[in-house]
């Protein structure tokens, strides 16, 4: 089967939404669709609200791709510098692996699919693609962007205000949780159909996945419906059914693989049964399911609470890998850094400061921690510059940073303490009611020769799915690979057979290797409760693990219904 076979048998799986083109998810982001202007431009992205859509990224790039609402590449893997940045700052990103940019570089050439009509087959319905159209997308159109299956919608420009406000106004009810605001919004729209349509759209699938209280969502589509005419209150109830469709699709996904944590799966549990009630319509079991997948996880945690976590180093080896060397960082040494730069009480201060969103929070620890002072005469100071005399990487547990020695390894150690207070690690401890239990602990590994490095991800990295391992790999050591350097070879595995599910184009990888990556990545996946990103490397014989974390990207904040 050819490329353009494969996309298009790929395509007709899902029930698309006119103007969708599918790419690889980079980055799930919040977990939730995004709908805003997108910009070229990376000095407009570091302005926040936008979609940044680029080539490629490039040195230079993290800033804008930190402060977007999502990203859009045309080419880039999941080790790029896209994907890596946009998972750390629990950014949406999607690479679509295909079009053409502008000569400007301010327009992005696409291949859009076009569908037949409705078929079955097998007791599967589903609508095969017929053939591609080109789209174009340039400076301020607007866009949706499905990070969680890497789906980017194209809008017409008669709906774009309309959807970019209602996604606006429901992320302010995310961070604020005020319906009142919500009801506001319907009455300032002057009665338009078209915008209580686009809202009740945004907030459906929040209801369905319990990060919405039902009573909260009644309250406002009781709203729309007062506020528009009588004639247009059934294209409300339309879209209402046609979006929880789509939700009910996206759960019962995640809830088949148990791609949820603990308290997702119960919100979700209770979400879309008080939802399908509300709108009068069938849950299609996805409760059920999402109520097994509650239970599995329950036992899951009891199990790993007896057996005792250990550290990564046990870990990796009832894995069948070992630990690279090198040398830790103690809690002590982030304690003193706090200290020497009087950052504890106002760190509680920032954290507990309600005035700021978790991105303004993120920002400004990271500013703080970034210009704060490591004295190299300290006892810190010394040891650092003592013990990485040589090119080594400085591994946290939310990134890899290559030092060149002496020069930069007291940077790079900020880099990599500011880096777990990136929105993605802040927001998880502040889920979890630790946001302060940081204990700044790092390792440094000096930088030795390897046949062959990589990452393996034992889960989906954008639907946090299970069915599939990915790992991507180039020959030499793992500073090459962090650094975008050789060329990489991305492998996509069945978790079940361990079989490649695409023709492989080079062995990066030996077979046995592959294997042996594949069981280190699901052992640390057990060992951990979660999915996993491990960066590895081969020397001789010897499968080493420099550093795995924990695939959890930033979830919405989910509340008990009042």
């Amino acid at each position: 089967m050819t490329g353009p076979a494969i996309l298009a048998a790929l395509l007709s799986l899902a029930e698309p939404e006119q103007g969708t083109v599918r790419g690889l998810p980079l980055s799930i982001g919040s977990g939730r669709n995004i709908c805003a202007r997108v910009t070229f431009d990376r000095r407009v992205a570091r302005e926040g609200g936008r979609i940044f859509v680029l080539d490629a990224a490039r040195p230079g790039d993290e800033e804008a791709i930190r402060l977007s609402q999502g990203v859009l590449v045309r080419r880039g893997s999941l080790t790029s510098r896209a994907g890596e940045t946009a998972r750390r700052h629990g950014v949406a990103a999607v690479s679509l692996g295909q079009g053409r940019m502008d000569a400007s570089g301010a327009a992005l050439y696409l291949n859009e699919p076009t569908y037949g009509p409705p078929a079955k087959a097998s007791g599967f319905a589903y609508r095969p693609v017929e053939g591609f159209s080109e789209r174009v997308i340039k400076e301020g159109d607007a866009i949706s962007l499905d990070a969680m299956i890497g789906g980017v919608t194209l809008i017409a420009p008669e709906e774009a205000q309309d959807r970019v406000a209602a996604f606006e106004a429901a992320s302010a009810y995310d961070g604020l949780r005020s319906v009142e605001g919500l009801e506001l919004w319907l009455t300032s729209s002057g009665g338009s159909a078209r915008r209580a349509v686009a809202l009740l759209e945004e907030l459906v699938s929040r209801a369905a996945a319990g990060t919405m209280p039902i009573d909260d969502f009644s309250r406002v589509r009781r709203k729309a419906e007062a506020e528009v005419v009588a004639a247009s209150r059934e294209d409300l109830r339309g879209a209402e059914r046609r979006m929880f469709h789509r939700a009910l699709g996206r759960l019962q996904l995640r809830a088949q693989d148990c791609a949820f944590d603990l308290d997702e799966a119960r919100a979700a549990a209770a979400g879309v049964e008080a939802t399908a009630r509300l709108l009068s319509v069938s849950d299609e079991g996805t409760a059920k399911l999402a109520r097994s997948c509650r239970d599995e996880l329950q036992r899951r945690a009891i199990a790993r609470g007896r057996g005792g976590a250990g550290d990564l180093a046990q870990a990796a080896v009832a894995s069948g890998a070992d630990r690279s060397q090198g040398w830790d960082l103690p809690p002590e040494a982030w304690s003193s850094f706090v200290a020497a730069n009087d950052l504890s009480g106002w760190l509680k201060q920032t954290v507990d400061d309600a005035s700021l969103g978790l991105r303004l929070k993120s920002e400004r620890i990271r500013e703080r921690i970034l210009s704060g002072r490591l004295d190299p005469s300290s006892a810190l100071g010394a040891a650092l510059l003592t013990k990485a005399s040589e090119p080594s990487l400085v591994i946290g547990p939310d990134g890899a940073l290559k030092s060149e020695g002496r020069a930069d390894i007291l940077e790079r150690v900020k880099q990599a303490w500011a880096a777990s207070w990136d929105p993605g690690p802040l927001g998880a401890r502040l889920r979890a009611s630790n946001a302060l239990s940081y204990q700044g602990r790092l390792r440094i590994e000096r930088i030795e020769s390897a046949a062959v490095s990589g990452v393996a991800f034992s889960r989906d990295p954008g639907s946090g799915r299970r069915e599939r391992i990915f790992i991507e790999a180039a020959a030499g050591s793992l500073d090459r690979i962090l650094s975008g350097e050789g060329e990489v070879e991305a492998i996509s595995l069945d978790r079940r057979t361990g079989r490649a599910l695409w023709p492989r184009t080079r062995a990066t990888l030996s077979a046995e290797q592959l294997a042996r990556v594949a069981r280190l990545a699901l052992g640390l996946d057990a060992w951990k409760g979660a999915g996993v990103e491990v960066a590895f490397s081969f020397r001789g014989s010897r499968l080493l693990v420099h550093h795995s974390r924990a695939l959890e990207p930033p979830r919405p904040l989910i509340l008990p219904a009042r």
